[in-house]
């Protein structure tokens, strides 16, 4: 760690041209005393020592800088924090010219420095007696061009007439004059740094770029549809190079293993590239302008806004991570693009014991996961203790616990043979089959994950689609994979998935760009209107393609049944019939949400419309009933999150609401709002008779595809406050937890939501579709009910 920095100021000293770019200027700086630097007949001592003194020369941004407290920072300073941190060493930085330091290094018997840090050059034939370590930082000068040149494939290729982008008193300066002999007056374009120069080649200003490979490759890799880098891979297309270290004397072998142990562990570790990042990339915003590629007629390109928050399928429900974690692995049972249950890595459905809590499964034969190794029985086991031991509650909460400890049993999961193997529930529970198709139970293989959490594993498991490669935080690319038995196949082979963090960069790779095929996740409905009606050519074709899919989201209103005035079940059916969907879907929404009259989204297998349409005279009839009306109003409060956690217009959504049951002249709104925090908060404290929510949380998705999902938690749990009790109801969930044939169930399905219609736990009031966009060779776009869309039908091609 550093202990202290300090400016020795008095004589002046000029640096010599070892230190900083050719080309560029040189700082020179004052110091307080020059090193004594007499040579002597006696070696100087190696000092096995962990307090060094470094020498380095300031200002020389941005390798060094001082900040506002005269402290030196830059490049060069946080690289020596960096080493002397990994290497557990205290330092003291003083400034002053390097050479006396490195006569004083290399000569002197006593010396006042260990090593020096300044931007020095690594000499072919370094000083007697100075060594340097190995090098920190390489730079080489490379050719940039416009992404979709193909005239142009290293500098040789530059011919008269052509201008080239360079930064003025720069080394790509020096090697377009020097190496390349380009004339100054007809072949240079000089801007103040490489990004101004980058900018001008995206404008079409020059054709070319001379510029230092970090800025080059940061900005290729950045905007590839824009840019790339000519002359050959990586190194090769170096047209020159720099390496820069720290000398040190020449006898200090401890110093210098010790260096470049710290250097080799930065730069695995990615800590140099983020400090090249920060101070030597210019901070100019680029432009990136039009695409010049588009994408690849061989792969689709799906952009995701948001992150994917891991890959390992026992990790807590996210819609970005179900979503790629059901395209790239695979359950016993799976729901196909059209919500239907069948049989994926299973070969045929479960047989269920007669009290319903054993559920067999025999696996198809022959199949392996992408490390080679053939699915079994024991691979089935292994994962599912794996997610129960990491604390999945998906796993623990159904399987059997004997010892009601949360924690699902050892012989809760039991091979039976080498493709058998048997589930045993705690109690019967009927949709234990949907939850075999979500990730928690996805069969991973042991020689491939860990044990303990593995969130950025690549190793997938026995999916539609194999995972190639992925770099978290900006894309993962996948290959259709042979071995899965899912049908149909999937249509396309190479898929890419981009994630965004913001709306403007995924709106610009699909509209400007053409970067992306499918825009997805995260689209606000804003946006999806505002872009079926683009027309960019003219030619009377839109020039996107719109895809909704199934509601994921649904809002609804929670009354604490304890509670006066909603205890009475008139007054809670005279709210339900207050409530005008329509209005609040077409004109609160906007069209982005839609009418929903029942506790179960549209699109979920069982769903019943059962809820009222809008009628006040029945409404004030019923609260006449209750014993309200003009003469003697009823007041009441409602409560919404305010924090946008829902919507950007909760507010406005709930002051809406507010109005429709004041349309009955009978119900009198007191509008409050919090922050989710605090409301849930309040809530669980049952503060709230009556408050707006949404269901599931935000980026979610519901447990598992089924009924139950969406009613059992607001039937069984009293962690809203409802406060509900219903033991007509209570018998009809037993009845349908214990009822295994699919008819029967859905016969009962329906009985359950006209008895909430009845009692109304919830009163639900709209659902939310989800939107993709496409471009118009885009086709077979499938979302399920979950809000998962599935890859392994999409196709590409044939407008």
């Amino acid at each position: 760690m550093k202990r202290f920095v300090q400016l020795w100021l008095l004589v002046l000293l000029l640096l010599t041209a070892g230190c900083g770019e050719p080309g560029e200027a040189v700082a020179v700086t004052a110091v307080l005393s020059t090193p004594t630097s007499e040579p002597t007949p006696m070696a100087a001592p190696q000092r096995e020592q962990d307090f060094i003194i470094v020498a380095t020369d300031a200002p020389h941004p941005p390798y060094t800088v001082f900040d506002a407290f005269g402290v030196v920072d830059g490049f060069d300073s946080r690289v020596l924090e960096n080493i002397a941190s990994d290497a557990d060493l205290e330092y003291e930085l003083i400034v002053t010219p390097y050479q006396g330091v490195l006569d004083n290094i290399a000569n002197s018997r006593n010396r006042d420095f260990d090593a020096v840090i300044a931007n020095l050059v690594i000499p072919e034939d370094p000083p007697a007696g100075i060594v340097y370590t190995q090098p920190y930082l390489e730079v080489g000068q490379v050719l940039v061009v416009l992404a979709d040149n193909e005239a142009i494939h290293g500098y040789k290729d530059l011919q008269p007439g052509m201008l080239v982008g360079v930064a003025h008193n720069s080394q790509a300066e020096v090697v377009a004059l020097k190496t390349l002999n380009l004339t100054e007056a007809d072949m240079l374009n000089h801007f103040e740094n490489g990004v101004q120069a980058l900018q001008a080649l995206i404008d079409e200003a020059v054709t070319a770029v001379i510029t230092d490979s970090y800025t080059a490759n940061f900005y290729a890799e950045s905007f590839p549809d824009q840019l790339k880098i000519v002359g050959g891979d990586g190194r090769d297309a170096w047209i020159s190079t720099k390496a820069y270290g720290i000398a040190l004397a020449a006898d200090n072998t401890y110093l210098l293993a010790k260096f470049n142990a710290a250097i080799a562990t930065m730069q695995q570790s990615g800590d140099i590239q983020r400090e090249v990042i920060t101070w030597l990339i210019p901070k100019d915003t680029l432009e990136p302008g039009e695409s010049r590629v588009g994408t690849p007629a061989d792969e689709l390109f799906i952009g995701l806004l948001g992150q994917l928050p891991d890959m390992d399928p026992a990790a807590q429900s996210d819609l970005i991570a179900w979503e790629v974690k059901i395209n790239t692995m695979s359950g016993l049972l799976g729901f196909n693009s059209n919500n239907e249950l069948v049989p994926i890595l299973a070969a045929s459905m479960p047989a269920v014991s007669e009290d319903g809590r054993e559920y067999t499964v025999t696996l198809r034969r022959n199949l392996r996961f992408p490390d080679g190794n053939e699915l079994t029985a024991d691979d089935v086991k292994w994962s599912v203790d794996r997610a129960r031991s990491l604390g999945n509650f998906s796993v623990n909460a159904v399987l059997k616990d004997s010892d009601d400890n949360f924690y699902a049993d050892d012989d809760a999961v039991q091979i039976v043979d080498t493709y058998t193997v048997k589930f045993v529930l705690q109690e019967a529970t009927s949709y234990f089959p949907a939850l075999l198709a979500t990730p928690p139970y996805f069969p991973i293989s042991n020689a491939c994950y860990a044990e303990s959490w593995d969130t950025l594993s690549t190793c997938g498991g026995i999916g539609p689609y194999a995972i190639v490669d992925w770099v978290p935080g900006d894309r993962m690319r996948l290959r259709a994979n042979p071995e899965w038995p899912g049908r149909p196949s999937p249509a396309f082979a190479n898929i890419t998935l981009r994630f965004y963090d913001d709306l403007g960069s995924l709106r610009r790779s699909l509209e400007e760009f053409g970067s992306v095929d499918i825009a997805w996740r995260g689209l606000p409905y804003n946006d999806f209107v505002e872009l079926q009606s683009v027309d960019a050519s003219q030619d009377g074709q839109p020039d996107f393609k719109l895809w909704t899919g199934p509601a994921d989201f649904k809002s609804y209103l929670m009354f604490n049944h304890e509670a006066p005035p909603w205890d009475s079940a008139l007054v809670r059916q005279a709210a339900a019939l207050s409530i005008d969907r329509d209005a609040l879907a077409t004109t609160t929404f906007a069209g982005s949400r839609t009418p929903l009259y029942s506790p179960i989204p549209d699109a979920v297998p069982g769903h019943l419309s059962v809820l009222p349409q809008r009628n006040l005279v029945q409404a004030r009839a019923l609260l006449g009933q209750a014993g309200y009306s003009e003469a003697v109003p009823l007041d009441i409060e409602l409560w919404y999150v305010s924090d946008g956690r829902y919507s950007p217009i909760e507010e406005t959504y709930a002051t809406t609401l507010k109005t429709q049951l004041e349309e009955t002249g009978v119900f009198k709104v007191t509008l409050a709002g919090a922050p989710f925090e605090q409301f849930r908060a309040q809530v669980n404290e049952c503060a709230y008779p009556a408050y707006l929510l949404g269901w599931p949380s935000p980026g979610r998705p519901v447990d598992y595809l089924d009924v139950m999902a969406w009613s059992e938690f607001f039937i069984t749990s009293n962690s809203f406050c409802t406060n509900y009790e219903s033991q007509v109801m209570d018998d009809l969930v037993k009845s349908v937890l214990e009822e295994t044939d699919n008819n029967a169930r859905l016969l009962l399905y329906a009985q359950m939501q006209q008895k909430w219609a009845a009692d109304l736990p919830t009163l639900d009031v709209l659902q939310q579709p989800t939107y993709a966009i496409s471009m118009p060779n885009i086709n077979n776009v499938r979302i399920d009910a979950l809000g998962l869309m599935h890859y392994e039908v999409l196709t590409k091609g044939g407008g």
